[in-house]
């Protein structure tokens, strides 16, 4: 979903006022501030009729909602594989886009790209080396636990960071060629980091409550933790995909107007 900010940037780089887009979407005035400001979200259909008064392709968005069909295709496929086979599989995938955003001279794609693989790996190297540190230096298991996952959200958290001031400089009035297309795939990005911090946050905070009080009303994050994060990954590809459609049906669009 589209922030109020980012509402606001699309109407007025369509050059239509709060009085009108009141309007289109038959609504008053003090709605549309209310959109703007974050005080409320637009339902699914008012946020369409939006983009759509302001000439917004909403083809890319469509294609977002369809390839989630697909991450679940994928989903299953890593479940049937070894860790070390996924972030193979993973970081092949992302080769794959990289070497799209190249070609296609698509920066944003590759930049992304970049940027999780990056982290990504950056992580999957130091994880294990972190681990063995951390055995040596402590003997408290719960310790141990809880500075191996804090670990792991630092970098989902980094990466939320990343993606999300990628996101808002998509919105500065010296990128207004910008496509809001680009912001939703960047802000979509960023909230999938969100929901891998939290995943392993929960998996944390039920280990540290089993530990200690012998609580196991969390399990399930300890039980599915793995397809989980999984699901995270599976989601990111589903992100880039989508971004590569969306650039083949730009570039698409431009060779049929010449």
């Amino acid at each position: 979903m589209l922030d109020g900010s980012a509402l606001k940037s699309v109407r007025k780089n369509a050059g239509i006022s709060q009085t009108d887009m009141a309007k289109k979407l038959d609504c008053d005035r003090r709605t549309i501030i209310n959109y703007e400001q974050g005080v409320c979200e637009p339902k699914a259909s008012q946020l369409f009729r939006w983009l759509s008064a302001c000439k917004v392709d909403l083809k890319p968005l469509a294609a977002q909602v369809r390839n989630i069909k697909e991450s679940l295709f994928l989903l299953f496929t890593l479940g049937v594989l070894s860790p070390n086979e996924v972030s193979f599989l993973y970081i092949g995938i992302l080769t794959v886009c990289a070497l799209h955003g190249i070609v296609r001279s698509k920066k944003e794609t590759t930049h992304a790209v970049l940027i999780i693989a990056s982290l990504y790996t950056l992580e999957y190297i130091l994880i294990d080396y972190y681990y063995e540190f951390l055995l040596w230096c402590f003997n408290s298991k719960l310790l141990i636990a809880i500075l191996y996952y804090s670990f792991q959200v630092a970098f989902s958290v980094s990466a939320y960071y990343i993606f999300y001031s990628r996101a808002k400089r998509c919105l500065s009035p010296l990128k207004e060629a910008t496509k809001p297309t680009v912001y939703f795939f960047e802000k979509t990005l960023s909230n999938i980091y969100v929901y891998l911090a939290i995943i392993t946050t929960l998996h944390l905070i039920d280990f540290y409550i089993d530990e200690k009080y012998n609580y196991t009303f969390l399990s399930v994050f300890y039980t599915h933790y793995e397809n989980l994060i999984y699901i995270g990954m599976s989601l990111v590809i589903c992100t880039l995909t989508a971004m590569v459609t969306s650039h083949e049906k730009e570039l698409k669009t431009v060779k049929q107007q010449l």
